[in-house]
């Protein structure tokens, strides 16, 4: 059988494909999206950062933050704190709740990335990396900022 090339076709697939196993994967056992997960290891790496940091860091809309945020905050996941140096913005946070959850991920997450690297060896590993690497690299600047769910 003859490999199916139509590349772009494929990504397309794959992203459905996998975003929707890993975000229904994710649902189930922590209660959160991929998207949201994303957010939570971006405040423990970076707390105190705003929403703007943040939107830019996951390339999303500020829209799609924002709705996203006031999830997560009434979930008790992230906490809003007044800016001292902004009076229009806001501080972001991790609470014990929302460590927690982040902290649990760690697992779950090396399971899925298990289940979607199963059969693959190493070489083959380092190539689709390198592939997905360069198209970042390449047309990365161009993302369009996506919906956060």
């Amino acid at each position: 059988m003859a490999v199916d090339r139509r590349l772009f076709l494929q990504l397309h697939r794959v992203n459905r494909v996998v975003s929707a196993h890993v975000n229904r994967r994710l649902l189930e056992v922590l209660g959160v999206s991929s998207a949201q997960l994303g957010t939570l290891y971006h405040l423990a790496r970076q707390p105190g950062c705003s929403a703007t940091d943040l939107a830019g860091a996951l390339d999303l809309n500020k829209s799609a933050v924002s709705t996203m945020l006031q999830r997560l905050e009434r979930a008790g996941l992230i906490a809003q704190t007044p800016n001292p140096r902004d009076a229009r913005g806001s501080c972001l946070s991790l609470t014990a709740k929302g460590e927690t959850v982040r902290t649990q991920s760690v697992a779950l997450t090396r399971k899925l990335q298990a289940e979607i690297t199963q059969g693959f060896d190493e070489a083959e590993l380092d190539t689709v990396a390198r592939f997905f690497g360069s198209i970042i690299e390449r047309f990365g600047r161009d993302s369009v900022k996506g919906d956060a769910e």
